[in-house]
C-alpha cells in the first residue's frame, strides 16, 4: 500500500483516475479503516477529481465519503446502499431547511442544541457553524432570537441569510425599525447595548466570533461584547457560541452557565501549503504566482496602505489587460466619479482587481465581494476583513504579510486566514501562499470577563456584575467607583462604551473651570466653531476619545474640530468629502490617503464614535452644570444630525444593506420615499416597486438588483 505522502501526490494529477482507481481508492479505503481524519482528507482530495471516474467507482467513492461522514458531498443517492441511504436521510434537516444535508460532525453540534442545551464550538471556518443557526431557528420555532455578529458586513451578511425566515420573523437590525410579536434581531454588541430596553424576552441567543470576549486592545469592543454577553446570559435563555480553532475556555464558564464546551476538528476540505522564495523580490515572486496560479485568489495584507503598496508594485510590474467585465469597467468610472480617478481601488477595479478594507463605503464593500463571488473580480487583496467582516473563500490565499496590527501573525489568526482557502461544494481542494514560516501551532485559551472576571477586566465591566461575581481581590476597585459622589453611578453604567475613570476625569476637570468657563459649555442644538472646539479637546483630552479618533485619520483635537465644522458647515456629504479630497492633495497628500482619511473619518469617526462621546460629554456636562446651579446644555440634536450625516436616517441602513448614498439619493428625489419614512416603510416601498431606472449603466442596476434580493424582492 501507498503511504498518505505518496497518495496524495497521486491525487494531485488526472490520471489516478483514468489508469488505476481501484488501486487509489483501495488504499484510501485502508487508512479511512485506521484513521478517520486522514482518510476523509484523501476522500475530500479524490472528490476534487471526481468527475474523470466512471460510475462504477463513483459509487466506491460515495461509500467511502459516506464512512469518513461527508454525508453533503454524497452526489448519487440512487446507488447508495440501504444503510447508508438511511445514513443520508437521518442527517437531512427538516422543514424549510430540508435542502441541506449535515456532516457528522454538524449533525453531532445540532443535536445537543435540539436537546435545549447551550453550547460553545469551536471547530474549523469551513465547518459550516452558522448553518446550525438557521436550522435550529427553523426547527425550535423561537419568539425571540437576538444574533450578535462583530462587524457591520457580518451583520449585513446575517440579515441576508434570515430573510429566508421573512413570512414568520421580522428580521430587525437597528433602532428605527419596528418590533412584532416574533423577532430575529441581527445586531452588533453596540447595537444590541443601544436598543436592549426594546427587545422582548428572549429565546435563544448567538454570538459568532467569541473568541472576541477575550479583552483586547481594540478600543473597548471587547468590553462592550462582554457586556452584551452578561446581559444576554442573565436572561436564561438558550445561546450558542461560535468561533474557530479554540484551545480552551474557563471551566468556571461551564459551571455557571451549564453549557456544553464542545471542539470539533472536522475538516470539509483539503488544504495544501506552499512556500515562495522571495526572489528576486517579495513583490516580484508574488506577481510571478499571480500571472500562473489557477482560480480566483485572495492575498491577505496587513493594513489598506500594504493594499494599495501591494497594488501600485504589481500595476508597475506587469501590463495589465482592462478587464472586459462592464459592470467592474463601469465600477471604476463611478469609484473615480465620487472619490477621485487617481484612487488604487478605481485603478485597481480597470484591470479586474478587488481591493477590501475596512474604510471602503460599505456598500462597494458589498459590491467587491459580490463581484468575487460572481467570478467578475480574479484577485482581491484584503486586510483583516478577510477573517472577520467577509464570510467568503477562494481557491488560493496568499499571505503577503505576516503581520496584523504590527504584531507577527500567531498560529490562531493564521488558522482563520487559511480557513478561507476552499469551500464546500465549490472548491474541495484549497492552496495557502506563503513567504514565512507558519507561526507554531498554539490555540488560545478564550477568557470570558463577563463571566470570569480578572485583574485586567476594565471597569465598566465590573461595575455592571452582580456583587457575588466581582472577585475579592477587585472588591475595593468597584466600591471606589461606585461610593463616589462626583457622577451619579448610572450614569457610568449607561455609558458603558466608556472607561468610568475617564467619565470621571472629565467631570473633575470640569469641577475646576471658573463659572464663565463652565456657561460656554451650556450650548444647545446649533454650536459655533469654539463650542465645537471645547468639547472636542474634552473628548480628546478628559475622555479618553484621542486612540479612537486617531484610528480615523484624526491627528489632533484642532483638527477633529475642523473637519466636524466643515461637515457641518456644508450639510452635505458629497460635498464635504470633495471638498476635503481636493484640501488634503493640495496639501500633498497623494489622492489615496486623501480619499481613504476621509472615508476613515466619516465611516469611524463622525457617524459612529463622535456621537458616542458627544453623548457621554452632553451627561457629564449637564449633571456639573445643574450642581453648579447653571443654565443646562444639550448637544444631543447635534450629536444626532453629525451621526446621520446630515441625511435621512434610513440611509445609513440602506447602505448596509449595499446600497450606495449616491443611489438612495436618486431614489429619495424620485420619491419612492419621503426622507421622514421609518426604515421599514422604505424597506417596503423598495422591495415592492421597479426600481431598474435609477440605475445609470450596469453597475448601478445591478447593486440595485442585489439591493433589492437582499432586502427579500423576487426579481426575475
Amino acid at each position: 500500500m501507498s503511504s498518505i505522502t505518496e497518495i496524495r501526490e497521486k491525487l494531485k494529477s488526472d490520471s489516478w483516475a483514468i489508469e488505476d482507481p481501484f488501486t487509489i481508492l483501495s488504499d484510501i479505503a485502508s487508512i479511512c479503516s485506521s484513521s478517520i481524519d486522514l482518510g476523509r482528507d484523501l476522500v475530500i482530495r479524490a472528490l476534487d477529481r471526481q468527475v474523470l471516474l466512471s460510475q462504477s467507482y463513483r459509487n466506491i467513492l460515495n461509500d467511502l465519503t459516506m464512512q469518513v461522514g461527508l454525508y453533503p458531498y454524497v452526489s448519487d443517492l440512487d446507488d447508495l446502499s440501504l444503510r447508508n441511504a438511511l445514513m443520508h436521510a437521518a442527517h437531512r434537516a427538516d422543514g424549510a431547511m430540508g435542502d441541506y444535508v449535515l456532516h457528522r460532525s454538524q449533525a453531532r453540534v445540532l443535536n445537543w442544541l435540539m436537546s435545549g442545551a447551550s453550547v460553545i464550538l469551536s471547530a474549523p471556518t469551513s465547518f459550516g457553524k452558522s448553518l446550525l443557526i438557521d436550522i435550529i431557528i427553523s426547527a425550535r420555532n423561537f419568539n425571540n432570537v437576538v444574533l450578535i455578529v462583530p462587524t457591520l458586513a457580518l451583520v449585513e451578511e446575517t440579515r441576508r441569510r434570515m430573510s429566508r425566515f421573512v413570512d414568520d420573523y421580522s428580521i430587525v437590525t437597528s433602532s428605527n425599525q419596528k418590533v412584532s410579536e416574533k423577532n430575529i434581531f441581527v445586531l452588533t454588541q453596540e447595537r444590541y447595548l443601544s436598543i436592549e430596553k426594546e427587545i422582548p424576552e428572549i429565546d435563544f441567543f448567538v454570538i459568532d466570533e467569541f473568541y472576541k470576549l477575550s479583552i483586547s486592545n481594540d478600543g473597548g469592543r471587547s468590553t462592550l461584547l462582554n457586556q452584551a454577553f452578561l446581559r444576554l446570559s442573565s436572561t436564561g435563555a438558550q445561546f450558542y457560541l461560535l468561533g474557530p480553532s479554540i484551545k480552551s475556555i474557563p471551566a468556571v464558564v461551564q459551571e455557571k452557565l451549564n453549557c456544553k464546551f464542545l471542539v470539533e476538528d472536522f475538516q470539509t476540505v483539503a488544504i495544501e501549503l506552499h512556500f515562495l522564495k522571495k526572489k528576486p523580490n517579495k513583490n516580484e515572486a508574488l506577481a510571478k504566482l499571480l500571472d500562473e496560479v489557477d482560480g480566483q485568489t485572495m492575498v491577505y495584507c496587513q493594513s489598506p496602505a500594504s493594499t494599495r503598496k501591494l497594488i501600485k508594485s504589481y500595476l508597475e510590474m506587469r501590463d495589465l489587460e482592462v478587464t472586459q467585465e462592464k459592470e467592474l469597467l463601469e465600477a471604476a468610472t463611478w469609484t473615480s466619479d465620487n472619490y477621485h480617478d487617481e484612487w488604487l481601488v478605481s485603478v485597481a477595479l480597470r484591470h479586474g482587481i478587488g481591493i477590501h478594507h475596512g474604510r471602503l463605503p460599505r456598500a462597494l464593500g458589498r459590491f467587491m465581494i459580490r463581484a468575487f463571488e460572481e467570478g467578475k473580480i480574479k484577485i482581491l487583496l484584503c486586510t483583516s476583513t478577510l477573517i472577520e467582516g467577509v464570510n467568503t473563500s477562494a481557491k488560493n490565499v496568499v499571505v503577503y504579510d505576516s503581520k496584523l496590527n504590527r504584531k507577527s501573525l500567531d498560529f490562531f489568526t493564521f488558522s482563520n486566514i487559511k480557513g478561507r482557502t476552499g469551500r464546500m461544494f465549490r472548491h474541495f481542494m484549497g492552496n495557502i501562499f506563503v513567504f514565512e514560516a507558519p507561526p507554531e501551532e498554539e490555540l488560545p485559551f478564550v477568557d470570558m470577563p463577563a463571566i470570569n472576571p480578572g485583574e485586567n477586566t476594565p471597569s465598566s465591566l465590573l461595575i455592571n456584575l452582580p456583587e457575588k461575581d466581582v472577585p475579592v481581590s477587585l472588591r475595593g476597585k468597584v466600591d471606589t467607583l461606585l461610593s463616589q459622589k462626583v457622577l451619579p453611578v448610572e450614569l457610568l453604567k449607561q455609558h458603558s462604551g466608556i472607561e468610568p475613570e475617564y467619565l470621571l476625569e472629565t467631570a473633575n476637570t470640569l469641577l475646576l473651570l471658573e463659572t464663565r468657563e463652565l456657561e460656554r459649555l451650556s450650548w444647545t442644538s446649533r454650536p459655533q466653531y469654539d463650542d465645537i472646539k471645547l468639547t472636542s479637546d474634552l473628548i480628546w483630552t478628559q475622555l479618553g476619545g484621542a486612540a479612537t479618533a486617531r484610528q480615523s485619520s484624526m491627528r489632533s483635537a484642532s483638527m477633529m474640530t475642523l473637519w466636524i465644522w466643515r461637515l457641518y458647515s456644508s450639510r452635505n456629504v458629497p460635498r464635504f468629502r470633495r471638498a476635503m479630497i481636493l484640501s488634503q492633495i493640495e496639501r500633498n497628500t497623494s489622492p489615496d490617503d486623501a480619499v481613504e482619511n476621509v472615508l476613515a473619518f466619516l465611516r469611524g469617526w463622525a457617524s459612529f464614535n463622535y456621537p458616542k462621546y458627544l453623548v457621554a460629554l452632553n451627561d457629564v456636562v449637564n449633571h456639573i452644570l445643574q450642581l453648579k446651579g447653571l443654565r443646562s446644555c444639550n448637544y444631543l440634536p447635534f450629536a444626532m444630525i453629525i451621526e446621520h450625516l446630515f441625511q435621512p436616517s434610513s440611509f445609513s441602513a440602506l447602505e448596509e444593506y449595499g446600497l450606495p448614498t449616491e443611489i438612495s439619493e436618486k431614489l429619495l428625489n424620485g420619491k419612492v420615499f419621503n426622507k421622514d419614512d421609518s426604515l421599514d416603510v422604505v424597506v417596503n416601498n423598495l422591495r415592492n416597486q421597479e426600481l431598474d431606472r435609477f440605475g445609470n449603466g450596469v453597475f448601478e442596476k445591478s447593486v440595485i438588483e442585489d439591493f433589492q434580493r437582499g432586502i427579500g424582492a423576487k426579481i426575475g
